[in-house]
This record gives structure tokens, C-alpha cells and sequence, in this order.
């Protein structure tokens, strides 16, 4: 009969201590939320810097965003953008020959015409691509429908 008592004890502290840990995991999504969708930014208030810092370390590592139940508020799956828009009049395209791809910023309407003779015109001007200092991101979706992409 103790043995039975100790097991069951034992059992209920077990089961205790996961719910605690659950709430804590939910705590931390929600308290993730509210940082990600504050307009002035995730980490603009000190009480933010923690989470979103525990977050970022988590996301890059591979894991799954954080849940909250209740809070009326999603996220969407991280997402990869390495590339900052081109500049206007000109498009994203992968330039090169022999399989060596390479980005870059190509303006949409040729700038200058080109005898077909002549191999070297470029009838399009071609600017470099900039990279992204953050070019992982995610979509969180407040209560209110407004999404917001927060960058890392």
C-alpha cells in the first residue's frame, strides 16, 4: 500500500511539474507575441529583450515558433528573403552562363539598343543585388487581422 501511495505521489508531482513547464512554454509564445507585434519593435521595451533574444537563438537552431493559446495572434512559418527589393524600374533575375547563376537587379525596359552584331551589348542595365542583414523572417498576425513581418 505505500509503495502504491509513493508511485501515485510521484506520478501527480510528475504530472504537475509537465503542466508547469507547458504553461511556461505557452508564457513565453505569448509573451514572444506581444513583443513581435509591438509597432516600435520586438526588442523596443527591456522586458522584450530575453524572449525575442531566446527566441531568435531557438528559430535559428531549427525549432518550431513558440504557440499561445487564446491570444488571438498567429505566426507563420519562418520564411527566407536574402535579397532587398530592386530599386524601381528594375526586376530580380538569376543572370549567367554554364550553370553559374548569379542575382541581380535587371531594369525592366531595355535602356539602349543593341546591334544583334555586336555580342557585348547589354540592352538592359544590370545593377547588384544587396543582401538582407536579415533575411529570415516571420508573419505574426495580430487579433485585429493586421500582419506584421518581423525580421532576423
Amino acid at each position: 500500500m505505500a509503495l502504491h501511495v509513493i508511485r501515485t505521489t510521484l506520478l501527480a508531482a510528475g504530472l504537475i511539474g509537465l503542466s508547469a513547464g507547458a504553461a511556461r512554454a505557452d508564457d513565453w509564445g505569448c509573451t514572444v507575441l506581444l513583443c513581435l507585434a509591438n509597432p516600435g519593435g520586438p526588442t523596443q521595451y527591456a522586458a522584450c529583450v530575453p524572449p525575442v533574444t531566446r527566441l531568435w537563438s531557438h528559430l535559428k537552431r531549427g525549432g518550431a515558433f513558440p504557440t499561445c493559446s487564446g491570444a488571438g495572434q498567429s505566426a507563420s512559418p519562418v520564411g527566407h528573403d536574402p535579397y532587398e527589393p530592386c530599386q524601381d524600374g528594375y526586376i530580380l533575375r538569376e543572370l549567367g552562363r554554364d550553370g553559374a547563376r548569379q542575382p541581380a537587379c535587371v531594369s525592366s525596359k531595355p535602356i539602349r539598343d543593341c546591334d544583334r552584331a555586336d555580342d557585348t551589348c547589354q540592352p538592359h542595365d544590370i545593377q547588384a543585388v544587396r543582401h538582407r542583414a536579415q533575411p529570415n523572417f516571420i508573419d505574426v498576425t495580430g487579433a485585429d487581422g493586421i500582419s506584421t513581418r518581423v525580421r532576423f
